[in-house]
């Protein structure tokens, strides 16, 4: 009888759609971009890329100084004059960039490409190649002359940190301030085949010792700097021609690994070779094909402590995976530094080439078409995974396309398939989503989606709706979730099935005025419940924070957190400790503090007490940095807790390592050093890389993962590899 309800339910559902979508629809407005323009000047003399922007040509291009603060105070004059000029010529587009500084404060944190750029002085270029409004590239670079590249989509609601991109800078500090010169191959961009495109632009500085942000075009500090519904224009490029990007890279490695345990020894030594193509079809479209991939050189994943019934998210760090990333996100995206309301994610590239160890399991090739197209987004995928030890050989397809719609909203659907090396060993996922942007304040995202696999044909369901309000003074967000017991995305991660999810998020953002040491105060509160199919409560998770966030950049936190779990079946949480069924009511305090990351040496500190399930728990971590800027960094991070509850009690502590050296922006060495009490293992990570060409690197890893102690169980490799990537 359930089942009959919930069809005929559904079935109400999907004929309500068309007129729900209606009502919506007809209230999305369609809003401009931003009104600024800057012109860019031709030039057929070679532009040397040193920073120093000696050439004439500079001199000729008409420069854009009118930069506006996102932070701290949002929409005045920025405090330190900035000069942008744009010059181009068939090949490059470039920017020439002239930071006055009053005073000697120049923070250069890294070196090292992609590290991140928000603790150090910045500068950086947001270039929205097709002028949609939508979808960007991202380079910015420091008085160092390093560089971090990412890629924007949906108006900055995604963005892939991970994107790698051709393109060259050089960086000089100067008397009054720096400046750098930015040379990008329009190979790099594609743009719209017209007699004169237009491309999005804009421009973003930090000021670091300030902890001050501008831009040219105004982003308020709510957004990211991908928010291209809010760029400028760039005029007058009637003579660039994009190409169309043919590269390929090959590599080869060799590598000898070692295996001791206490009944075998084995030693081996192997060398493999493969290929990584990428060729532009259309300025929009890019087919990339790989054979025989290999990640070796993948830095190993951070460890994490789950005191939780359910599993954690690792985020994926291969190249492969990550370039073009958000044209195959649906849904949920988890990320390193996400929030709590991410419970879904479709397609989870880790189920592809890795085991639910992280284990790496051959990958024999795969081809990839990504891109646009017109109004469509297109994301298409086929990997073929070989058989190993353990696991049969698999195929993974993943089709994904959306549409836009209006200004900035899109509506799309997304179909995923793995096919085992047995007959009726596969799992299915479908789904359609639709993302309104109403403003550039209130939004609304859903999505319905189905799986199928042997033997699970029904309740096989999830559906999800949230909408959010934020002005920048306050926000507020409703989401909605309910997922079928028999929903079981097999290349997606999704955490519990079988539940309804309600979720409120508030926010408040009160700044202070001048430049006071304190900058905002930040209030907030979630409230979290699941449910089973029947509303009867599960779970329950309040959080209630107040936040402070200084001028230095440094952050208190405190919070209250109130839960209640009711288990339906005992949960071993750890070897001999397994906590009865039961309902459980419990609460923690928390305290956190992080300081000012610009400095040479900076840490954090967190501390949580209070009653869990029957009994209670402690957790404390501490970090701590010490950077001799900008070539050397070391972080010590310990994280403690301990747990005493009537089935017994235990602790489960986390050590970590990490040392960098980086010669130049192209060359660096790395070591990572971790230890978990709760596995006894401890785990190294040594790498060194070179770049010796843009996107082609020498690296040689060691890896090592042994048994504390006395124990001679352990494996380890040493592994080199070479890339070399030739584009025409």
């Amino acid at each position: 009888m359930s089942g009959f309800l919930e069809v005929t339910l559904l079935r109400g559902s999907v004929r309500r759609i068309p007129v729900v979508l209606g009502l919506l629809i007809g209230m999305v407005p369609v809003f401009a971009a931003g009104e600024k323009a800057i012109q860019a000047q031709w030039t057929d003399h070679p532009i040397s890329v040193d920073g120093i922007l000696k050439e004439e040509q500079w001199a000729l291009a008409e420069p854009v100084s009118d930069f506006v603060q996102s932070e701290p105070h949002e929409g005045q004059p920025a405090t330190e004059r900035t000069e942008v000029r744009v010059l181009f010529d068939r090949v490059n587009l470039y920017v020439g960039v002239y930071c006055y500084q009053s005073s000697d404060k120049i923070i250069i944190s890294a070196l090292k490409r992609d590290t991140g750029s928000s603790d150090s002085d910045a500068f950086g270029v947001v270039i929205d190649p097709f002028h949609d409004r939508r979808n960007s590239f991202a380079f910015f670079t420091n008085p160092g002359s390093f560089q971090e590249d990412l890629q924007g989509l949906s108006d900055g609601r995604e963005y892939d940190h991970n994107w790698d991109g051709i393109w060259y800078v050089a960086s000089a500090v100067r008397r009054d301030g720096w400046s750098c010169e930015i040379a990008i191959p329009f190979k790099t961009l594609g743009f719209a085949s017209k007699s004169d495109p237009i491309m999005g632009i804009n421009f973003k500085r930090r000021i670091r010792h300030k902890n001050e942000v501008i831009y040219w075009s105004l982003v308020p500090r709510r957004f990211v700097a991908a928010r291209v519904s809010l760029a400028g224009v760039l005029e007058g490029l009637g003579e660039a021609q994009g190409g169309r990007n043919l590269r390929v890279k090959p590599f080869v490695t060799a590598d000898f690994s070692q295996h001791r345990s206490a009944k075998d020894a084995t030693d081996k030594l192997g060398a493999e070779a493969g290929v990584d193509i990428k060729y532009r079809i259309t300025q929009g479209l890019a087919l990339d094909v790989t054979y025989n991939t290999d990640f070796s050189q993948v830095e190993v994943d951070a460890q994490q402590i789950n005191l939780t019934r359910f599993s954690l998210f690792f985020p994926e760090k291969r190249d492969f995976f990550l370039e073009n990333a958000g044209m195959f996100a649906f849904g949920d995206v988890p990320r390193e530094r996400g929030n709590s309301s991410e419970e879904t994610q479709l397609f989870y590239s880790r189920r592809i080439g890795l085991s639910p160890a992280g284990a790496p399991l051959p990958i024999l090739g795969g081809v990839r078409l990504s891109g646009r197209a017109g109004a469509y987004a297109i994301g298409l995928l086929n990997i073929q995974q070989s058989a190993s030890e353990d696991v049969s050989s698999n195929n993974f397809t993943v089709a994904r396309v959306s549409r836009d719609l209006f200004a900035n909203s899109d509506l799309g659907v997304l179909f995923i398939n793995r096919e085992g090396g047995k007959p009726g060993d596969y799992n299915r996922a479908y789904g359609m989503n639709l993302n309104l942007q109403f403003s550039q304040k209130f939004t609304f995202n859903s999505f319905m989606v189905g799986t199928r696999s042997p033997q699970l044909r029904d309740k096989n369901l999830e559906t999800k709706m949230s909408g959010k309000w934020d002005n920048g003074f306050w926000s507020t967000q409703v989401i909605f979730a309910d997922i079928g017991e028999n929903f079981r995305p097999e290349v997606g991660f999704v955490p519990r099935a079988g539940v309804k999810n309600y979720q409120y998020n508030f926010d408040l953002r009160p700044r202070t005025r001048g430049n006071a040491y304190i900058r905002e105060f930040h209030p907030n509160m979630t409230i979290k419940y699941f449910t089973d199919r029947h509303n009867l409560t599960l779970t329950r998770e309040n959080h209630y924070q107040f936040q402070v966030l200084f001028r230095d950049g440094g952050q208190f936190n405190v919070s209250y957190n109130p839960e209640f779990e009711r288990l339906q079946a005992p949960f071993q949480i750890r070897t001999g400790v397994t906590i009865p069924a039961g309902d459980y009511f419990f609460q923690d305090y928390r305290l956190e503090y992080d300081s000012d990351r610009s400095r040479s040496l900076f840490g954090s500190a967190k501390l949580a007490r209070g009653s869990f399930y029957d009994g209670h728990k402690t957790s404390t971590s501490f970090s701590a940095t010490l950077s001799m800027r900008p070539h050397f960094s070391s972080e010590a991070r310990y994280e403690h807790n301990f747990v005493e509850i009537s089935a017994g009690k235990f602790r489960a502590d986390l050590y970590s390592l990490r040392f960098g050296y980086s010669f130049n922006p192209r060359m660096f060495v790395d070591a990572f050093i971790q230890y978990n009490t709760s596995t006894g293992k401890i785990l190294t990570n040594l790498r060194f890389d070179l770049m010796h060409r843009p996107l082609s690197n020498i690296s040689v890893v060691f890896i090592e993962d042994r048994l504390a102690g006395l124990g001679t169980d352990l494996s380890r490799a040493f592994i080199f590899k070479y890339t070399h990537l030739l584009q025409f």
